[in-house]
């Protein structure tokens, strides 16, 4: 799939989310990183969120609520595409914990078990367009693994 098909799947699967009260953005609202990221998520339209804060948010992930996560991670698929250090952090966060992490693995599964079908569709077109332009065999196999172990299903 070409980069711009891939891009405007991944808006219309997530085009129908409500954006949160910014009130409601972080899951965590204890984290040290809670009052940046609400700062600078907070109130904005995924779209209109600067690469550079998904940069400085790149593991932050985790910190946002369901809903949240949900409205914002357009962002971050769209910014992976053009940024290696945020798809590296995205690759982590889009990997299912194995069975030996039960609590990583039940948070991962609350997070992304929320998503639509066509959320989860964009999602897996995502990972397999960057399986597929991948240059290090390494790379593939990670992007594989997340592929193939949740959202493959």
């Amino acid at each position: 799939m070409r980069e711009d098909s891939l891009r405007q799947s991944i808006e219309h699967a997530f085009s129908d989310v409500p954006r949160p009260a910014k009130k409601r953005v972080a899951y965590a609202r204890g984290a040290w990183e809670t009052p940046e990221l609400v700062r600078d998520f907070g109130g904005r339209h995924w779209k209109d969120v600067p690469i550079e804060k998904v940069r400085d948010h790149a593991a932050h992930l985790s910190l946002f609520s369901p809903e949240a996560l949900a409205y914002y991670l357009p962002a971050y698929l769209s910014a992976a595409l053009i940024d290696p250090e945020v798809r590296g952090f995205l690759l982590s966060s889009l990997s299912i914990p194995d069975e030996t992490q039960p609590d990583l693995r039940a948070f991962f599964l609350r997070m992304f078990g929320r998503l639509s079908p066509s959320q989860r569709s964009a999602i897996r077109m995502f990972l397999i367009h960057m399986r597929d332009t991948s240059t290090s065999p390494i790379s593939k196999q990670s992007w594989s693994y997340a592929l193939e172990t949740y959202w493959a299903n």
